[in-house]
């Protein structure tokens, strides 16, 4: 849950998946009487009430039908539509579903904001566009249920795509010993920040896999037994509203991102790309920034959400994107970005600890995957995100002065770099 004060495959409208029984029923159409479509929505999503309860979740059924039925007629460029949270208000889904805790005290550690990120050699060097979930490097859909730990599933999703880049084995990572063993900065099911559980991941010495330790959408006790499959050196932090060092961080890797997501129109999205400014940028949700593309005209965001496959675009979202020049910030999703760095495979160790604990002892860098790179085109250099990395590989330039990898050697001191 949220404490202010204190993250596609691509388908036009057309394709978008329409929810049906027996291929008969459009829970959408509101030609079809309420009650009917309420009916068949209980049985697609196998929602089951007491006699006590029935006629309230109708209730809000109708309410969220009205707002659908609403806001399709207002010529946006994004559809909503009935989905398995009809059935709650926002206000009964907010505390479960969403999660991050942006605390205005955080720190953001200057140390961590890599500002190359925003300059012109690094933002021309990105592809047009990019889709990770394509490369092999993003995993299947998943669902945080009915605990607040959005954060934990956007923390693995962008470790599960580094190391994935990185060694081209793509590893389903736990999100359960996040929430169960990242209590130092943390708050399981009741929230947390990206940033912290990168941090918790180096300490600990890696994390175990979703297999090893699976997720059970409740707050439990660390357990111990299994041993950390994937680790980290670090994590970068992207310059704040600059999309363009977002979109160059995105060509890089899978990007974990907060956005707001407390409104019926992100709850019930079904289609398009989502571009209205009522979202709102008060951060409460962690998600995943996969890709990047432009549909019918429209720059948008490939956003990987965690409320499972049956919401959305199969489980995924479209925002609108902008540049620095022209923001769009949809959602505050530009706001709190970051990925990790070094991600590779753990050292043997006796498994998660309840705090952070020493990393593993360095050792060799493992050596390069066959066949070609995954990455964009032929900016392999781009991809290598820390100096041993960049530095092992023939022609690539690790300019120190502001930590980043060219494939051209770094300009000179005195030149006009940033924008």
């Amino acid at each position: 849950m949220i404490r202010t004060t204190a993250l596609l495959a691509l388908a036009t409208a057309a394709s978008a998946r329409e929810l049906q029984l027996i291929g008969t029923i459009d829970i959408d159409d509101h030609k079809i009487e309420t009650r009917t479509r309420f009916e068949s929505w209980m049985k697609l999503f196998n929602k089951e009430y007491t006699n006590a309860q029935v006629d309230a979740k109708f209730e809000t059924f109708k309410a969220n039908d009205v707002f659908i039925q609403d806001y399709n007629t207002k010529g946006y460029s994004a559809t909503v539509g009935h989905n398995e949270f009809s059935d709650m208000s926002w206000e009964e889904f907010a505390p479960f579903y969403t999660g991050v805790n942006d605390k205005a005290s955080y720190l953001r550690r200057t140390k961590n904001v890599n500002h190359a990120l925003s300059s012109q050699q690094v933002v021309d060097a990105a592809p047009a566009s990019i889709d990770w979930s394509k490369k092999n490097a993003v995993t299947p859909i998943k669902n945080q249920g009915q605990c607040g730990s959005c954060w934990a599933f956007s923390t693995t999703g962008s470790t599960e795509g580094a190391y994935a880049i990185a060694s081209g084995k793509l590893v389903s990572l736990s999100e359960q010993m996040l929430v169960d063993c990242d209590k130092k900065s943390d708050q399981g099911c009741n929230g947390g920040l990206m940033d912290n559980a990168f941090a918790y991941i180096k300490g600990n010495g890696g994390l175990c896999t979703e297999a090893d330790y699976p997720y059970t959408a409740a707050d439990g006790t660390c357990q111990t037994t299994c041993a950390p499959a994937v680790t980290l050196t670090g994590h970068t932090d992207v310059p704040q509203k600059d999309e363009d060092a977002l979109k160059a961080a995105v060509a890089i890797g899978p990007v974990s991102v907060a956005i707001e997501a407390d409104k019926s129109a992100f709850q019930f999205y079904k289609s398009g790309v989502f571009d209205n400014a009522g979202c709102g940028t008060t951060l409460d949700h962690g998600v995943l920034a996969v890709g990047y593309g432009t549909l019918n005209s429209k720059m948008y965001w490939k956003v990987k959400n965690s409320w499972g496959a049956t919401w959305g675009l199969n489980g995924y979202i479209l925002l609108a994107r902008g540049t620095t020049a022209a923001p769009k910030n949809m959602c505050g999703i530009s706001q709190s970005a970051s990925y990790p760095t070094g991600a590779t495979a753990a050292s043997p160790s006796p498994g998660p600890s309840p705090g952070p604990s020493p990393g593993p002892s360095p050792g060799p860098s493992p050596g390069p995957s066959p066949g070609p790179s995954p990455g964009p085109g032929p900016n392999d250099c781009f991809l290598k995100s820390d100096k041993k990395d960049c530095t092992g590989e023939t022609g690539c330039y690790w300019c120190a002065d502001i930590e980043f990898c060219f494939n051209t050697p770094c300009p000179k001191k005195d030149t006009p770099f940033f924008k």
